[in-house]
């Protein structure tokens, strides 16, 4: 399956993905986070294999679905435990909860396509090679190491 990865080293914080998203779905249902003067750091719904959300939901409403986190907002009691159980913060509590669904319309997240510095990549986990995973993670937590 497809997730969205961010390459920390080339965000500009030029939060192009939060208007994409916003103007897509009334809502931006991605996020960038400035931390000092250092890093900006897009939140967004990882898609986790472990989902600490639907481990949570107990109407059902957060599911995995095959490889994804799938949401039916008519099933929602807008108990608040997938926005506290969220290990990204990528979930928020509105008149209903507001979480990426990767554009599932789309072919590729608008989010993505919008990214002028290609900071946000659409790959599949299988393609995306671990050591690629771990460079952007350590790099990340170099520039809020610095703060």
């Amino acid at each position: 399956m497809a997730k969205i990865y961010l390459d920390p080293e080339r965000c500009i914080g030029c939060r192009s993905c939060e208007v994409a998203c916003e103007r897509e779905h009334g809502h931006p249902r991605i996020s960038v986070g400035i931390v000092g003067d250092l890093a900006a750091v897009p939140v967004y719904c990882h898609q986790c294999d472990t989902s600490p959300c639907t481990a949570v939901c107990y109407t059902g409403s957060l599911r995995l679905d095959g490889d994804m986190v799938a949401f039916d907002q008519d099933l929602c009691t807008r108990c608040g435990l997938c926005v506290v159980a969220c290990p990204f913060g990528a979930i928020e509590l509105r008149s209903m909860i507001q979480r990426c669904d990767l554009c599932i319309e789309k072919e590729t997240p608008i989010c993505v396509m919008t990214c002028p510095a290609e900071a946000l990549r659409l790959g599949d986990v299988d393609v995306v090679s671990r050591s690629t995973r771990r460079r952007a993670a350590g790099a990340l937590a170099a520039r809020l190491v610095r703060i």
